[in-house]
């Protein structure tokens, strides 16, 4: 995603860490992540997918170009480490592809 913003998205870009310490109850296995780190890397994995969706889309419908825009939005919520509301931006993105607003063909949704 080195044409949208400063640099390449990766687990790790952005903000970083969680809002709270974990406790006995919430802390991970040894080398998994915890669960604002599995949303991080579910926002980073899902806009790499929508970037290179984007890359393949918009030059056979530019009229694709329109959502852009909203892609960039949810790439500086990523960078914020507004996990939470990338994934909300994202699936707005999404929304408005799949309902036709601003393409023919529907994308393959890369989150469940």
């Amino acid at each position: 995603m080195d044409s949208i913003g400063e640099g390449p998205l990766r687990p790790g870009a952005g903000s970083g860490g969680t809002d709270a310490a974990p406790g006995p109850a919430t802390t991970p296995d040894p080398g998994s992540p915890g669960p604002s780190g599995l949303l991080q890397v579910h926002c980073a994995m899902s806009l790499q997918q929508l970037y290179a969706w984007l890359q393949a889309t918009v030059p056979q419908a530019p009229q694709v170009a329109g959502v852009v825009p909203l892609v960039v939005r949810a790439v500086q919520l990523y960078r914020a480490g507004q996990h939470e509301a990338c994934v909300a931006q994202i699936q707005s993105v999404l929304d408005s592809i799949n309902a036709g607003h601003w393409s023919a063909a529907p994308v393959t949704r890369p989150f469940a």
